[in-house]
């Protein structure tokens, strides 16, 4: 395990100082709670608050996105064209917000690890998280190097100290989580003051449910459980103290329905973005938004 690495954990619980005891625990040595590694991923789901898996009881989030990265594998190429496209101008406009004087970096949700992909090879040192062990393992065997490394975490219980890190980013996560007050408040609480926070989330999305054949309740399509806007993004930064400095829409459903994004792709990232930017002002139907924000004092 990467001394830096180390030297930023501590435990969920109570925050205390961990102790490697050997290659394979991590050891809290003001309670004795141990913390497994498993292929140099130390996991941190939280021993103390069982209550962090079951906050709602029709939807056991842990439970539910460890059994989805088994069953899906987010790190394998997309089929579809069309959505290899949308996706990849969405992560580039991601990687694109990220300051130029970040030393220590957090992805949230990791899943194919393309923030580790672009970083490896870079000055800046990269925790990929996730709350499912494979993804945060496929990531670092997928993305080895001295400025890498995994864990597995429950966001709401993050195994870092107040003010760790220079930037995160969540991208394609919040509308998943139970509290997105709340969300925000735990990234808030381990970014840097002055730190950038980069959010991105569906545009306006109109949620569809079906009917679940276990349990006969109705159920959100890929879990996403909230649907957001400029107006209600506003409100969870302001009640949360992070000052909003941009929002960009990214992804015009126009020019994914007419399959113009594939042309416009060859023609590089600029013309890509430009094009973009002109249809969301003409017809403001983009497919995400992502919020960049920073840590302010309050």
């Amino acid at each position: 395990m990467h001394k830096w690495f180390l030297e930023i954990l501590q435990s969920p619980d109570l925050g205390n100082k961990l102790t490697l005891s050997d290659c394979n625990t991590l050891t809290d040595n003001g309670n004795g709670f141990v913390y497994p590694i498993c292929n140099n991923v130390p996991s941190f789901l939280p021993q103390q608050e069982k209550e962090n898996n079951t906050s709602n009881a029709n939807f056991r989030y842990i439970d539910h996105y460890t059994k989805d990265a088994e069953v899906f594998d987010y790190h394998r190429d997309k089929k579809d064209k069309l959505t290899e496209a949308s996706v990849a101008m969405l992560q580039k406009t991601v990687i694109k917000q990220v300051p130029k004087n970040t030393g220590l970096l957090l992805d949230v949700g990791c899943g194919c690890a393309y923030v580790a992909k672009h970083f490896v090879n870079t000055n800046v040192k990269v925790v990929s998280l996730d709350i499912a062990q494979v993804n945060a393992e496929k990531a670092l065997q997928k993305y080895p190097a001295p400025n890498h490394a995994a864990v597995v975490a429950d966001v709401y219980a993050l195994p870092f100290a107040e003010n760790t890190f220079d930037c995160i980013i969540a991208s394609e996560i919040i509308e998943h989580t139970i509290d997105p007050q709340k969300f925000i408040a735990a990234l808030k609480r381990v970014l840097k003051p002055e730190g950038t926070l980069i959010i991105s989330t569906p545009y306006k999305e109109r949620i569809e449910y079906s009917l679940c054949i276990h349990c006969n309740c109705a159920t959100p399509k890929n879990a996403h459980l909230h649907s957001f806007d400029k107006n209600n993004m506003h409100k969870l930064h302001t009640n949360s103290s992070q000052k909003i400095e941009k929002i960009i829409l990214v992804g015009n459903k126009l020019l994914l329905h007419t399959r113009a994004i594939l042309l416009i792709k060859k023609m590089g990232y600029t013309v890509w973005k430009c094009s973009d930017k002109i249809a969301n002002k003409l017809l403001p139907k983009a497919q995400y938004f992502i919020i960049k924000s920073k840590k302010t004092n309050r």
